[in-house]
């Protein structure tokens, strides 16, 4: 088995984690695991939200260092349990390099259902509008604007534009949908359907992971997740209370 191909599948499935939204701990223990699975005794990782170093003194006594950086992303539940499955598998059952191989471009292809994505915006921005007091026309508005919502979400990621800038222009999207509603009469309730709406952009996710990480003792990675949730919040109410004024909501 060739050394060095191993070794770059396992930081790919490092890499792959990361991407996914795995924590740090789970990263750099999950590298280090696997690792000693095929026999390597000095192993270290270090992890950071979007960047690892894997460092392993080979069979031959050599030291291979690999980094990977990783770019737009994204979290992925589905593909992180097969992830974490194929993880334990390694731990458990040494697969060769080509098995491996195979069963990290499975998980990479699992096909994303857009559908439920797609009706998961309308019927979560719906829910959390009726949540915060909004009636049945607020809520209608709420659905359709999660819809919306996912179209230009979709199209913003396609051009491959950076995630604050599309947190920033979703909150004005939808403020601007929500301000003309309110104009014409359709809805009376304008802040639940802003905030109902505006609750699929906030990083919930971002700060669990950031006080998970600290909670954990990686101070760097879940301070760098906090920043980045604080700076998603701030786009929010910048995109928001930009339109807000201009527009006199």
């Amino acid at each position: 088995m060739n050394e060095q191909k191993l070794i770059n599948l396992i930081g790919e499935i490092g890499r792959l984690l990361l991407k996914y939204g795995a924590e740090i701990y789970r990263v750099e223990e999950s590298l280090l695991r696997m690792c000693k699975s095929y026999g390597y005794q000095n192993v270290e990782v270090f992890a950071l939200p979007t960047y690892f170093t894997l460092t392993i003194e080979t069979h031959d006594y050599h030291t291979f260092t690999l980094s990977k950086r990783t770019q737009q992303n994204r979290v992925n539940l589905e593909k992180l349990y097969e992830l974490n499955n194929l993880v334990r598998n390694v731990c458990c059952n040494r697969p060769n390099y080509h098995t491996l191989k195979a069963q990290v471009n499975e998980i990479i292809n699992i096909p994303t259902n857009m559908k439920l994505v797609f009706w998961g915006y309308g019927i979560g921005t719906a829910s959390f509008t009726t949540f915060f007091g909004g009636g049945i026309s607020e809520t209608i508005c709420g659905f359709f604007i999660g819809l919306i919502l996912y179209f230009f979400i979709w199209l913003i990621e396609i051009l491959e534009i950076n995630n604050l800038v599309c947190t920033l222009l979703s909150s004005m999207l939808l403020t601007i949908i929500a301000i003309a509603c309110n104009k014409i009469g359709f809805i009376d309730n304008l802040q639940a359907v802003i905030i109902g709406c505006l609750m699929i952009l906030t990083p919930g996710v971002a700060i669990t992971n950031s006080l998970r990480d600290i909670m954990g003792g990686d101070y760097i990675s879940g301070t760098a997740r906090m920043l980045e949730a604080l700076l998603t919040a701030t786009f929010i109410a910048v995109g928001v209370g930009t339109i807000m004024i201009l527009l006199g909501g």
